[in-house]
Formats: structure tokens, sequence, C-alpha cells
């Protein structure tokens, strides 16, 4: 069987679009009063819906520019002008694919994709769709833009929140819009005093404080989750959660040590290729990276103590691992991490 009969590419075109711009506009007007829809957006929403545009290059406001200077990136969304909030600064359209397009896309897609139902996400597949379809904004743990996305609607609004200077980079929340893990960041550079560090779209959501401060802002998708949620029995609920935070630090143990790896292989790299004393180039690396590889370690065990203690003991116990003791988790750390690692590409 070849690599496509396995994991075949499921693409919805997104020039047919099942509800018309007139009822589009509408359903902005009615569900969110506060919009202001400008004469350039509404036009090319008619031209979407009359399928005058490629239907992957998105629409972003002569109020803003995908510029470099980012903090957060190095490249983000920035204003040209004083914003007021509530206006509609983006339009994205894209193909319409599934979770598993996008896992096996990753390399193309570059989390360039936007999440627009349970699964559902509107994204390029080549490079050059990518890059035309690219609204370039950051996630901030302190954002100043939401994104807006309506059923069977195939497109995602960047709307501001709060009154935005000249000059001021764009942001949103990833984890308010989206509810895969998809988008997750490790570590955040958003640099607010609120930040989470480690970005878990996939998760986040189901933390009740998460909830009461973003439900106005959350998509309908993420409330139905909730909503399905709430009506479980407690036992239900108990085992839903557990499995999901089993699963939430399984994916971070796996990306934590998969950026350790990456770190130390990179830190190799320019040893190899300096042309002086590789000793000495190697001791001064290591003590200059030794804070970021320590911080990422730390978190890593950190997961694996959480970890540990939502899987099954059976598969625990036979790894050599003792619950009550940590330091046999850090003397069978590799076989832990090798079994995250399974458990994440299966599930997440």
């Amino acid at each position: 069987m070849n690599y496509l009969e396995k994991y075949p590419i499921i693409v919805v075109t997104m020039r047919e679009p099942e509800v018309s711009t007139l009822a589009i506009t509408e359903r902005l007007k009615e569900t969110h009063p506060e919009l202001n829809l400008f004469p350039k957006a509404v036009d090319y929403l008619a031209r979407f819906d009359h399928k005058e545009t490629d239907g992957v290059t998105c629409w972003r406001s002569d109020s803003v520019e995908r510029r470099s200077g980012s903090k957060i990136e190095g490249i983000g969304l920035f204003a040209l002008k004083d914003i007021a909030p509530g206006e509609i600064i983006a339009i994205k359209p894209g193909h319409v694919v599934g979770n598993q397009t996008i896992k096996e896309n990753a390399q193309i897609i570059r989390g360039s994709h936007q999440q627009i139902g349970k699964n559902q996400f509107l994204t390029g597949l080549t490079p050059e769709e990518v890059d035309k379809n690219l609204v370039g904004y950051n996630h901030s743990c302190d954002p100043n833009a939401k994104i807006a996305v309506f059923k069977h609607v195939p497109l995602a609004f960047l709307v501001t929140k709060k009154p935005i200077k000249e000059g001021e980079e764009i942001t949103t929340d990833y984890s308010v819009s989206q509810s895969s893990n998809t988008q997750r960041i490790f570590i955040c550079n958003c640099g607010s005093p609120n930040c989470r560090e480690i970005i878990q779209p996939g998760y986040d959501w189901m933390d009740e404080d998460f909830q009461q401060r973003h439900w106005q802002d959350f998509p309908f998708f993420i409330r139905e989750e909730i909503e399905d949620m709430r009506q479980m029995s407690e036992s239900e609920l108990k085992a839903k959660k557990r499995l999901l935070y089993t699963l939430m630090s399984a994916d971070v143990i796996s990306v934590l040590a998969d950026e350790i790896e990456r770190r130390q292989k990179e830190l190799d790299r320019i040893v190899q290729e300096y042309p002086g004393n590789k000793q000495l180039a190697r001791m001064v690396l290591r003590n200059l990276s030794r804070g970021d590889i320590r911080k990422f370690k730390d978190l890593l065990f950190k997961n694996a103590l959480i970890f540990i203690k939502l899987c099954p003991l059976a598969n625990i116990e036979g790894m050599g691992i003792d619950r009550n003791n940590p330091k046999t988790i850090k003397q069978h750390l590799p076989e832990l991490i090798a079994f995250a690692k399974k458990i994440d590409w299966y599930f997440n």
C-alpha cells in the first residue's frame, strides 16, 4: 500500500460555500452587531461568493500588514493605523480538510491552518497556497484580536477585541479559537504577564477557569464540546478527563523530548563546523544553552510525574517504574518517553 492509499488527502473545495455571501453578512450583523464590516470586506465576500477569487488567498484590511519585527515569532501582523474594537481586519478562506490531513502535511502547512469545526480546518495544501493563505497573526496569552467562525461557513474572520495602536502587533489566543492540538506551542514567547508558557489548544479549553474567562470568544464547536461534557455523569466526566489529561501529558513529553534532542543535535552540528578548538566550543555552547535545556528537562520530568499517575498501573510497572519513587522515573525515562510517543502518535 503506498502513502496516498494509506493516508488519502480529503479536500472539500472552498469555491462552493454552503452559505451565500448575503447570508454570511447578515449572520455577522445579527450575531455580532458590534462588528464593523467595511465595504472592502463586503466586496471580498461578494467576489468569493461569485467564485471570482482563487478560494485560497486571504483578504487583509488596508489597516494591517504582515512584516518582520515581531518579538514573538520574528514575523507578524501589525496595525498600520489605530484600529477600533470590533473591526474585521482579515478573512481566511482555504481548503476544508480534517485533522489527519493537517498532521500528514504539517511540514507544508507549518501551523498556518485555522480550525472552523470539530474536525474541519482551513488551509493551503502547497507551499504556494500556504503563503497566500497565511493571515500572519501570532499567538499571545493576552491577545488584542479573536477569530470568529460560523457553522457551514467556510471562512474565518479576524476581529479586533481591543483598541489597537498604530505599529502594534495583532495577536489571538490559539487555545480560544481551536480545540485541536495541531497548533500547540512549546514554549510561548508572547511575553504577557499572564503567559501560560505551554499552549495546548487540544486541552486548554477543558480548564474551568479558562472557560469562564473566554466563553464569549469561544467558537460554536468548543462551546458544544463543553456542553457535551456538562451533560455527562460524574463517573463519565471523571473517566474522560483522566483520558484527556493522560493524552495531554503524553503530548508534552513527546514534544519536549524531541525539542531537547533537536537542540542537542544543533549544538553538536555547530561544534563540528567550528574551525577552532572543538572541545572549548562545546563547553562554551553547553554553558550558554544550559538554562534553556534545563528548563525543557524540568518541564519534561514534571509532566512525566503527571503521566505515571494517570496512566494504567500495568504499563508503568512493566517499565520498572515505581510511582512512589521519582528516582525510578529518571532511571527509566527513555522507556517512558518512547511509550508516551506511541500514545501521542496514536491518539493526538
